[in-house]
């Protein structure tokens, strides 16, 4: 009597496990993406020598320099494109604070969408997750999709704004026991120091009240002022009527 091999050229073989992807090319990938992204808007961009840095980018707006951390994700878990803010430190992880960089920017890689994240933001929390693909809630981090004017310098994006000088003027009847008069109030309106006119504040203003009117040169005036040209004339002493007995 035979005994069956239970090798048998029935059993399935094992196919060898797929190869695991290099995070490490993942993450270049993207520092080129973003890279290419912020050239594209005008910043001027940095790479620092070495890999020590605890920032990939320093960003330059014109006025200010961002350090930037990437971070990439590519992979749904609960639901969610999720990466940590946080870096390698001996056996552990620490949380990227304000002394480490100033900003995260998070590559989801599927749907290219970048999230420029104030580290402010994500130092109490450091657990970052995206939720581009669903609409109905609006997620934490939401706001900050997009968000490359967090990097732009305040004077473009408020530029019309800064250093606004508003003088407004009025005159306002009054009557005095002698004669009818006008007094005159000026009132100049100026930006208090070190505010940030896209705060919302009210600026400060002073009232220069005066009681004469006041006589401005022509040469104040914002337009040039025409001469004066004499159409007709009429050979008459009497110019106003005669008034009533």
């Amino acid at each position: 009597m035979k005994l069956r091999n239970p090798k048998s050229k029935t059993q399935p073989t094992p196919h060898p496990p797929a190869p695991r992807k290099n995070t490490k090319v993942t993450g270049e990938l993207s520092e080129a993406a973003f890279l290419t992204r912020a050239a594209h808007r005008g910043f001027g961009v940095a790479k620092p020598w070495g890999d020590s840095r605890r920032y990939d980018f320093i960003l330059d707006n014109g006025t200010h320099l961002h350090r930037v951390q990437i971070k990439c994700t590519e992979c749904i878990r609960a639901q969610a494109y999720e990466t940590r803010a946080t870096y390698t430190t001996g056996k552990g992880r620490a949380v990227y604070t304000k002394n480490d960089i100033d900003f995260i920017a998070a590559h989801v890689v599927p749907l290219d969408i970048w999230y420029i994240i104030p580290v402010e933001i994500c130092t109490p929390h450091p657990m970052l997750r995206f939720y581009p693909h669903r609409q109905a809630k609006k997620m934490r981090l939401e706001p900050y999709r997009e968000a490359w004017h967090l990097l732009q310098s305040p004077e473009e994006t408020g530029k019309e704004e800064t250093g606004k000088i508003e003088i407004q003027a009025r005159a306002d009847e009054a009557i005095y026991r002698d004669h009818d008069s006008q007094s005159t109030s000026i009132k100049i309106v100026i930006p208090s120091e070190g505010a940030d006119p896209r705060s919302g504040s009210a600026p400060q203003s002073r009232d220069l009240g005066l009681d004469s009117p006041i006589h401005l040169p022509k040469s104040s005036a914002p337009w040039p002022i025409p001469p004066l040209k004499i159409l007709t004339t009429r050979k008459t002493t009497q110019i106003l009527p005669t008034p009533p007995k």
